[in-house]
């Protein structure tokens, strides 16, 4: 990834010292720019409609509903954005509604700060980021979700896109997939478009799901955002 790249966030989070604490560690990293905060669900997609940020930091408890409900409807009204979302549960069925409301990650609140820029960086890249913590409580969840799902239609992927397929469900980058095949982007885009068409899927977390299944334990790669 382009160390240059600036990304700009917006926060949205009730409490003050959360935003405080987060504000300071944003600060502290040149790559990331906090150009808004809101303490509201309604305040925040105001917000967001007149920043166009690359990324958004959401709690998943606001005072005027949840940041589940907030995601889905920011993702709505604006596709391409990015959020991770921010907790202090575990629960791996609020996870899952997280995920599938559109957000690219969900990140406890005292995962520490080298993961925290991780998580970010992958996020604003369209990585999707769940925390070291969540593997573990997400992949009987994960396993459930996939008894009822298909893999015959597996049979249907090109070899090459056979090569993308664990790459994307350990929630690689485009361009990080494009690098570890010797690809270009453009081409990377097109496979996985044609893989999403073929499988059935719109997210690279129902990806993760199928290719869980093809594996001997059944279990999933995931990345630990290290």
């Amino acid at each position: 990834m382009d160390a240059q790249h600036l990304y700009r966030i917006v926060l949205i989070d009730d409490s003050r010292m959360a935003r405080l604490g987060l504000r300071e560690q944003l600060n502290r990293t040149a790559e990331f720019r906090l150009v808004g905060e809101a303490a509201s669900m309604t305040e925040g997609l105001e917000l967001i409609e007149k920043l166009n940020p690359d990324l958004v930091l959401l709690d998943i408890s606001l005072p005027d509903g949840s940041g589940v409900h907030a995601c889905s409807r920011l993702v709505a009204g604006r596709p391409d954005t990015r959020v991770l979302i921010l907790s202090v549960y575990d629960d791996p069925a609020v996870i899952r509604e997280a995920i599938a409301a559109g957000a690219q990650g969900y990140v406890l609140k005292d995962t520490p700060v080298a993961m925290w820029r991780n998580a970010m960086r992958r996020a604003a890249g369209s990585g999707v980021v769940l925390g070291p913590q969540l593997i573990g409580l997400v992949l009987m969840e994960v396993r459930e979700m996939a008894n009822g799902l298909t893999t015959a239609c597996m049979g249907d992927l090109s070899p090459q896109e056979r090569r993308l397929l664990p790459l994307v469900a350990e929630g690689r980058t485009n361009k990080e997939i494009a690098v570890a095949l010797s690809l270009s982007d453009k081409t990377v885009k097109n496979y996985i478009s044609n893989m999403y068409s073929k499988l059935g899927v719109t997210r690279r977390s129902q990806v993760a799901t199928l290719y869980a299944r093809t594996l001997p334990s059944g279990g999933i790669l995931a990345e630990d955002c290290a």
